[in-house]
Parts: structure tokens; C-alpha cells; sequence
């Protein structure tokens, strides 16, 4: 019976032990826990707040740049863009007439091969 006894001071020992380091396991601070969500928040708020005011300065100066740039730069995109259209229009034409006559040349080598073969054919 002396081994029983021990065998149930053990256990007794175990469970008191697992009940320690439940309450152990336990978070100490539900509450902010519980807020964790809000307080993740806040703190990205604030970040975006204080990096949008680092950035206006340059947003402005950035803002002036565009439209001193917008400014400078109207009246030659209309004599550019018409040349450049009538530019790729010469350019188009001209590819299209070299196709043109690429495709007659392999007609021409087709109907040729062709010929040839009712020539031998007739013979």
C-alpha cells in the first residue's frame, strides 16, 4: 500500500503542477490583449499622419514642377505630333509596298515551280 500512497502523492503533485503552469499559461493582461486590434490601428493612423506631412512639402514643389513644365511645353507637342504622324505614315506605306512585293515575288516563284511542273508533266 506505501506504493500506492506514493503513486497518489504523485499524482496529486502533477495535477497541482499542471495547475500552475495553466495559470502560468494564462495572458496576464486580457485587456490588452483585447484591444490589440484598436491599438494597431492608432498606431497606423498616426504613422500615415505624420508620413503625409513629411510629403507635403515635396507634393507641393512637385505640383509646381508639373505645372511650369505644362506651361513650357504646349506649344511643341502640336508641330511634333504632326510630323511624327506623317512620319509613320511614310514609314507604313513603305513597309507595306516592300510586303507587297515580297508576296508578288513568291507568287511569281510559285506560279513558275508550277509551270515547270506541267512542262514535265506535258513532255
Amino acid at each position: 500500500m506505501s506504493t500506492d500512497d506514493e503513486s497518489s502523492k504523485l499524482q496529486a503533485e502533477a495535477q497541482a503542477s499542471n495547475s500552475d503552469a495553466d495559470q502560468q499559461n494564462q495572458v496576464p493582461f486580457p485587456d490588452i490583449l483585447s484591444r490589440e486590434d484598436e491599438i494597431i490601428q492608432y498606431i497606423k493612423d498616426k504613422a500615415t499622419k505624420e508620413t503625409l506631412k513629411s510629403l507635403a512639402p515635396l507634393l507641393e514643389k512637385l505640383e509646381e514642377a508639373v505645372k511650369q513644365q505644362q506651361q513650357i511645353t504646349p506649344s511643341q507637342p502640336s508641330t511634333t505630333s504632326v510630323i511624327n504622324y506623317d512620319e509613320q505614315l511614310k514609314n507604313l506605306q513603305e513597309i507595306s509596298k516592300e510586303k507587297v512585293k515580297a508576296q508578288e515575288i513568291k507568287v511569281a516563284e510559285r506560279l513558275s515551280k508550277l509551270q515547270a511542273k506541267l512542262a514535265n508533266i506535258r513532255k
